[in-house]
């Protein structure tokens, strides 16, 4: 509704385009619409798809700027998925197998999903994956743009899973904040590869022994 555009949307447009910390998510129907906004900006769970699961609708939402989109083309043409990309650059990429659409440049990645759900509210896909648009891979460094954004031992291919373990949402903890100080926090597997306890779970197996040191107080 226009109501909700104005209440939700609106405020993005005071943000930087430009985000350090991915945003990833998958989502399913819901009769509730807060369910499936909380939903649509999570990172969750590995797991193994539901029976049945492989004949439901995925789609792979991307939050476009500047980033090289070369990667997905590996993507396009996968049986039961779109692919959408909300590009804010000058000129918008068009890549084969996927669409394209340009949005003013305003609100980071949050404006772009939110876009998303709100204009496709009555037809959103069984399954939605809501990402940044650089190429995923391991890791998150400061001042690096090239990040991926993953936690160790977690790749995007699992993001594209629906239902993992009859769950509807998949959600992997990687960065913590502390309110009102904005202190913020990462999880070891998104800095460090080859931690034998780290893993896919929500949060890590060794509780706050798995998070780095407050690295950033404002």
């Amino acid at each position: 509704s226009s109501a909700f555009r104005t209440q939700v949307l609106e405020p993005f447009k005071v943000l930087d385009v430009g985000s350090v910390v991915t945003i990833a998510a998958a989502m399913m129907k819901s009769s509730s619409s807060m369910h499936r906004l909380a939903l649509a900006l999570s990172l969750g769970s590995l797991g193994k798809c539901t029976a049945g699961a492989e004949s439901l609708k995925t789609e792979i939402v991307l939050a476009h700027h500047a980033e090289d989109l070369s990667w997905v083309s590996q993507y396009t043409g996968r049986k039961n998925t779109d692919i959408t990309i909300y590009s804010k650059a000058v000129e918008v990429p068009q890549i084969a197998g996927a669409r394209s659409m340009p949005l003013p440049n305003v609100g980071r990645e949050s404006h772009s999903f939110l876009h998303h759900i709100v204009h496709n509210y009555n037809k959103l896909a069984d399954w939605t994956v809501f990402s940044q648009a650089v190429a995923p891979s391991w890791g998150y460094l400061i001042g690096n743009s090239d990040n991926g954004h993953l936690n160790d031992k977690v790749s995007f291919e699992d993001y594209l899973r629906p239902f993992p373990n009859g769950r509807d949402s998949k959600f992997v903890m990687t960065a913590s904040s502390e309110f009102p100080s904005g202190a913020q926090a990462s999880r070891l597997g998104i800095v460090k590869q080859g931690l034998p306890q780290e893993g896919s779970d929500l949060c890590p197996q060794q509780g706050a022994d798995g998070w780095t040191d407050w690295w950033f107080t404002p």
